[in-house]
């Protein structure tokens, strides 16, 4: 592919720097984030397209309010665009493997790495399986796996709410729902018992400071209605704001303050469960949350990297959850009343 179109000598104006625009710009459906993503400026990528659709003679994308929506001719580049990185891809796999020292790297980022404790072992294996492979967990990407996923930043995303596209391969790993795990001397824990037939609902949790992990807009949007929801049911009162909410990235740090009656932790019930003990309960929340996450990677697979074998070693790891709920109650022995002496 050449530098500029030459019409005399059949080279093609298209190059493959244009290729990975088009597929940015797609992607991002934003100049901007798009520059950012291929390292350019704004105004680069901005005269690049230019360049291109004058040299096409056709426009490639329309500005419709804040987004880069493509136009039939740029639906039809970007799929042409996707089949030829994709070759590209390979071609230069193939290269390297004539290589005997060759290495191949394979980029995994979960939504909260902390939490995942079947996740180490799995990649550990793999490891000694594959000794040519490059395992490498992509901590930046944690809070946008998914869009690190699109991007070709990842090669496997571990998510709670995987693509619909059929451009991706999905494999469910691990289901559970959403928990709470505090001490039993939080005052949440004495609503609960207060509460006929001893439930856990979400409106008891009003007031209350909620320990998370780094979750998203749409996880927190859906906790703050389940709360407003869940008390204007059982008490025909609006809540003004019904939380508050502290991000604890750490597991372990997000257990330790629960334990210490800082607050009330909303985590998957599996996340907590090395740490249940008599200072820390997991109740489950009516209505239920259930969850699955998911392991989602490229169906076409361009690199040829081993992603079967990968995820049947993650599956292997996962562990059904143990059902703790509450520490148990030691009962004291009774006392045997001996015989008075006349």
């Amino acid at each position: 592919m050449s530098e500029a179109h030459d019409g005399a000598s059949g080279a093609s104006a298209i190059e493959v720097r244009h290729l990975r625009l088009v597929r940015a710009i797609a992607g991002e459906g934003s100049v901007t984030r798009a520059a950012s993503k291929l390292h350019l400026s704004q105004s680069a990528v901005s005269h690049q397209l230019l360049d291109l659709e004058r040299d096409l003679g056709t426009r490639l994308f329309d500005r419709v309010g804040k987004r880069m929506v493509v136009t039939p001719a740029g639906t039809k580049l970007l799929a042409g665009a996707e089949r030829l990185l994709g070759e590209l891809a390979t071609l230069e796999r193939e290269l390297q493997d004539l290589r005997g020292d060759a290495r191949v790297p394979l980029r995994v980022a979960t939504s909260c790495y902390t939490s995942y404790h079947w996740l180490p072992k799995a990649l550990v294996r793999f490891g000694v399986s594959h000794p040519r492979i490059d395992l490498t967990i992509v901590l930046e990407a944690t809070k946008r796996a998914a869009e690190a996923l699109a991007a070709d930043e990842l090669d496997l995303a571990i998510v709670t709410e995987p693509p619909r596209d059929p451009t991706w391969a999905v494999t469910p790993l691990v289901s559970g729902e959403l928990v709470a795990a505090l001490s039993p001397k939080h005052p949440v824990h004495a609503r609960r018992r207060a509460r006929e037939g001893g439930s856990l609902r979400w409106g008891d949790l009003r007031g209350t400071l909620l320990l998370v992990h780094d979750i998203g807009e749409s996880l927190y949007a859906k906790l703050d209605h389940a709360v407003r929801e869940s008390w204007l049911r059982e008490s025909g009162e609006r809540l003004g704001s019904p939380f508050t909410l502290q991000k604890i990235p750490l597991t372990e740090a997000l257990v330790e303050l629960a334990r210490a009656r800082a607050g009330v932790a909303i985590v998957d019930r599996w996340t907590v469960e090395p740490y249940l003990g008599r200072d820390l309960v997991v109740l489950p929340i009516l209505p239920r949350a259930p969850r699955t996450f998911h392991a989602v990677w490229r169906k076409a697979n361009p690199r040829g990297l081993p992603m079967d074998d990968l995820v049947r070693l993650i599956v292997g790891q996962v562990k059904k959850p143990r059902q703790v709920e509450e520490p148990r109650q030691v009962k004291k022995p009774r006392q045997v009343k001996k015989p008075s002496r006349s």
